[in-house]
Order: structure tokens, then sequence, then C-alpha cells
């Protein structure tokens, strides 16, 4: 396909491989689907693809797939409703692509990045996916592999219903309302993920809701309001993760029975626990010991890098917060630190029934966590607002002193 504009819906009934030189840009003119692929095998490679149809309840998307075996890669979809949407396509491929929302819609009103839907056995690589409503949307899809995408201001990261035997690695879900919100669905694996920087009243990095038999290990939950939420999940397992300065580490709502959660670092998080049961059945320890919490306070006079005493989780305070969420505003006033104090020396409250009872005395060396990969991207973003900031201050000073000389 040769450079320049088109103003075209087209409908690719016919296996073809569609190739841009110098990236083409293929406008829908807001109405319906620009490409609708109905043709097993066919490839999308190096387009634009723009200006989707605005109505969500009949599918829109800039690239409509539904047939098995497509491959869209190597291309721009911005100005869309959905972006990608499979339906009842197998095999799909999408790899190297930039799918950008529209900022002139509400959120409700668009729609996702790449939304999945009766489909499996697809493979998602490489893609950067911002401005949307939902980064990925799985609904009944399996056997599907997600790799190194970096998925940024939406609303979640990755949506997750009814949808099983999903792998998901090396991946960058950042600044959403939640990371990941995972429901209803099982024997899922998320491996050296980053979750990271949502912020809101109801924001998380990691939501499980009825999740059962999936493995979470060596990422990092980094800076949320929430690092993880567990409702009504039963036998997750969560090893060998960094969950780091956080406001509230880990929530449990109705816990199901068999979650473990161990070899993870618990480091410099406002609260560690906050529990909506009365005595969650759940292992804080494997066979190689417990977590490091930042908070623990007990010794290790055998030097095996195992605390002699039990971590309770909650302290006093965080006892408290259950019931009363309005007390986080005293969490680090004088009275907090005077009650926890009191709360040692003479207890009068019942603390969380939750204990670590084999706590790791230093911070585990979980080195398969991304660290790099956040340290870069943090490190890209602080050039730009360090330049934006040097050039807010720098120019009235220069103002300053050239109208000070002119005096």
């Amino acid at each position: 396909m040769e450079p320049g504009e088109y103003l075209e819906n087209l409908v690719i009934d016919v296996p073809v491989t569609l190739t841009g030189e110098g990236r083409p840009h293929l406008r829908g003119g807001y109405q319906g689907v620009p490409i609708h692929i109905k043709a097993p095998g066919t490839v999308i490679d190096g387009l634009r693809i723009s200006e989707a149809g605005t109505r969500l309840m009949e599918d829109m998307a800039c690239i409509l797939v539904e047939a098995d075996g497509a491959t869209i890669r190597n291309s721009v979809i911005d100005e869309p409703l959905h972006g990608i949407y499979v339906k009842a396509g197998n095999g799909t491929r999408i790899e190297g692509n930039r799918i950008e929302g529209r900022l002139d819609l509400i959120e409700e009103d668009r729609g996702n990045g790449i939304h999945l839907w009766n489909s499996r056995d697809n493979f998602i690589h490489d893609n950067e996916i911002l401005n949307v409503r939902d980064g990925i949307y799985f609904s009944f899809a399996d056997a599907t592999v997600v790799t190194k995408n970096h998925i940024h201001r939406v609303r979640y990261g990755l949506h997750y219903m009814y949808s099983n035997d999903n792998v998901f690695e090396d991946n960058l879900f950042e600044n959403s309302v939640a990371g990941a919100a995972l429901m209803y669905s099982s024997d899922i694996k998320f491996l050296r993920n980053i979750f990271a920087r949502c912020r809101g009243f109801r924001s998380y990095g990691i939501l499980y809701q009825s999740m059962d038999d999936t493995e979470a290990r060596s990422n990092l939950v980094l800076d949320n309001s929430r690092g993880i939420f567990l409702n009504n999940s039963a036998r997750n397992l969560l090893l060998g993760n960094d969950v780091v300065d956080n406001d509230l580490a880990i929530q449990l709502n109705g816990d199901q029975g068999g979650n473990v959660v161990a070899g993870n670092n618990f480091i410099n998080n406002l609260s560690e626990l906050l529990l909506d049961i009365g005595r969650p059945e759940i292992d804080w320890e494997d066979t190689e010991g417990g977590n490091f919490w930042t908070g623990y306070r007990g010794y290790d006079l055998d030097g095996d890098g195992i605390g002699d005493q039990p971590h309770t989780i909650q302290n006093v305070f965080q006892v408290l917060e259950n019931d009363y969420p309005e007390v986080r505003f005293y969490l680090f006033s004088l009275a907090a630190r005077i009650l926890e104090m009191a709360e040692q020396a003479l207890p009068i409250l019942e603390l969380g029934k939750a204990q670590d009872l084999s706590p790791r005395f230093r911070p585990v060396v979980n080195d398969q966590v991304p660290w790099v990969m956040v340290q870069q991207s943090y490190h890209r973003g602080n050039k730009g607002a360090a330049l934006v900031y040097l050039l807010a201050t720098a120019i009235p000073l220069l103002l300053l002193f050239r109208i000070g000389r002119r005096k």
C-alpha cells in the first residue's frame, strides 16, 4: 500500500497481506469500521488506521477481526472506539502497535485498546496502549500469551472476565485506576510484571475478584493506593513479589482458603494489611520461610535469616482503620504512635488474626522482579519533568533580571 491518505471502510474477505510503505493513513471518517477482517490468515503491517465509528453497542473498532490466524503489527491506531476488536477469532497475533484513544470522549464512551471476546490462542506482544477505557479486555478468552506491553493512562490496564489459562509476562501497567482488575477466572500466571502508580479513592495495583488457582511471581507492585486486593478468591499463589510504597499493601475480603503469600518483600507501605474477615485462611509462609515486612520489630538471635518471633501483620491502628477508615488521617500523628506503644506494653485490643510465623529478617533477593524496567520509565519521565520545571523557573527569573537591569 503506497503512502498517502485513504478514506475507506475495507472489508477483507479473501486472505491478503496489506503492507504499508511510509505508513499510509486509512481513515474511516467516523463511520463504521475502517478495516473489517473476515478472511483467515490476513496480515496488516505498517499502517495508520483511525476514525472508527462511535457506536459502542455495534462493536465498532478501527480493526474488527472475525477470522482465525490474523496478524496486526507495526501499525498506529488513533481516534478509535475500540482499537482492535477480536470477535470469535482464534490465533490472532497483535505485535508492535501503538493504540491511542480519544480524549474528546469521556471514559465511559471510549472503547478498549484491545478487546478479546470468545477467542483463544492469541499472542499480544510489545504494544503501547493509552487513553482508552481499558487497555486489554478479556471476555471468554483463553490460552493467550501477553508479553512486554506498556499500558498507561486508562481505567483498567487489564480487565478480565471469565477467561482461563492465560499468561502475562514482562508487562508495564501504570498510571491508571487499576493495573489489573481480574474477575471470575482461574489458572492465570503473572510473571515479572509491573503494576505502578495507580492512584485514587478506589485504585488498585492488582484486584482479584473470585479468582482461583492463579500464580503471581516476581512482580513489582509499586506506589498504588492499594497494592493487592483479594476478594472471595481461593488457592492463589503470591510468591517472590516486591510490594513497595503503597498506601495499603494488601487487603483481604472473604478469603476462601488455600491462598499462599510467601517470599515477598512488603517495604515502606503506609499500612500492611486490611482485613474484612475474622480469621483468614491464608498461609504467610512456605517451606523457605515467610515474607519481609518493614514493620517487623522482632530479632534473629540464631542468625538464620528468619525472625525468632511471629509478625502480627496488623498493628492496633490498622485494626481500627478497618472499622473506621477515616482514622487514616491520623496514621502518622503523635496520638497514633502513643496508642501503638501502649498496645505493645499493655494489650487492650485484640489485633487481627493474621500472623507471619516465619518473617524474613532481611529483604528477600527477588532478582527476577523487573526494577530495571520501572527505573527506565521513571528516568524518562523525570527528564521531561525536569526540563519543564527548569523552563518554568528560569524564564521568570531571567525576565526579572532583565527588568532590574533596565531600571
